[in-house]
């Protein structure tokens, strides 16, 4: 029972390696193609390059890097990665913008004393766990930055900050 533990990794590393160096390969190419000057021979370069890799595997990240946006349809029964894999593609664009200054235009309080502003782009953000010392207001800008391990920090007017999750 111990062999086949060692085993499986081996086998599926093995497998693997040809489908790398044929991704590897098409990277180079492509990119010697991409510095040709001429542009009917960099054309032909990328055609010639285009119909080999219609014959070798293309690298799985290229094919990922533009996933559409799914319809309501192809969105039902996803699960396991494929939900994965598009909460990681939408937590990596939320970050690419930095921070969010925006005006609180509603607040209330959950049942479980957590509080829940709405701004005033119609965003919905609560606090991960009630803080009795932040204290915000209707008409309050406030800012909200990424943190660690993928949380938001909201900052109001008095600079204390919470940690909130976007609901909405």
């Amino acid at each position: 029972m111990t062999c086949r533990r060692w085993l499986v990794p081996v086998i599926a590393a093995a497998l693997s390696l040809p489908l790398q160096a044929a991704a590897d390969d098409a990277q180079t190419a492509l990119r010697t193609c991409r510095a040709e000057p001429d542009d009917a021979r960099r054309l032909a370069c990328y055609d010639r390059e285009m119909d080999r890799a219609g014959n070798a595997p293309m690298p799985v990240a290229a094919a990922s890097a533009e996933a559409p946006e799914l319809s309501p349809e192809q969105r039902f029964g996803r699960r396991g990665s494929m939900t994965r894999e598009e909460a990681d593609r939408k937590e990596q664009e939320s970050r690419e913008l930095g921070e969010l200054t925006a005006t609180v235009v509603e607040i209330w309080t959950r049942s479980d004393g957590l509080t829940v502003m709405t701004l005033d782009n119609g965003q919905v953000w609560a606090q991960s766990r009630p803080d009795p010392f932040f204290r915000i207001k209707n008409g309050d800008r406030v800012k909200i930055q990424p943190a660690a391990l993928g949380s938001f920090l909201l900052s109001g007017p008095s600079k204390r900050s919470t940690r909130v999750t976007r609901t909405r």
